[in-house]
């Protein structure tokens, strides 16, 4: 198990077992849907992650091309989006607090950490969509959210 720090947390990960599962996951998210905001953010994914965050990805094993989920919430202004999304890796959070922030029954709110002006990012012990590759594993969920430029050539959502 190896021991890395990311802004207030401390995680254990295990990112040679990681990168084994990974490669067993034929395609990211934004493939398997195909709706046109999911290609538009495969067709901007080079653009997306910062490089402290594909270098904290390679870090903990994660494939940045196999999202688990990724999802678009609403237009910033024209040719920008919002979206969010989610990786899984194997590990575990030693310290700092969740990035999943209860704020009611079954309610939740993202307590991201900045990693430049346009991409936030936490841990959270609270998993959805682990991909079958990781049953079975002690998993961590690294969510993000950040804002992708519109590059298709076809009409943007206007919400």
């Amino acid at each position: 198990m190896k021991s890395i720090t990311f802004a207030r947390w401390e995680l254990e990960c295990e990112p040679d077992i990681t990168r084994q599962l990974f490669g067993r996951i034929p395609q990211g998210a934004p493939e398997s849907c195909g709706c046109a905001p999911c290609r538009n953010f495969a067709e901007a994914r080079t653009r997306i992650y910062p490089a402290d965050v594909t270098r904290l990805f390679d870090v903990l094993g994660i494939a940045s091309n196999r999202e688990a989920e990724v999802y678009h919430t609403h237009r910033v202004e024209p040719g920008k989006h919002h979206y969010g999304g989610w990786f899984h890796f194997v590990g575990r959070i030693a310290s700092g607090s969740d990035a999943a922030k209860p704020i009611g029954t079954n309610l939740w709110t993202p307590d991201l950490e900045k990693a430049d002006a346009e991409f936030q990012l936490g841990f959270t012990k609270r998993l959805a969509l682990v991909p079958d590759a990781f049953k079975g594993h002690t998993v961590v969920q690294l969510e993000f959210q950040t804002t992708v430029p519109w590059l298709l050539d076809e009409a943007e959502p206007t919400r």
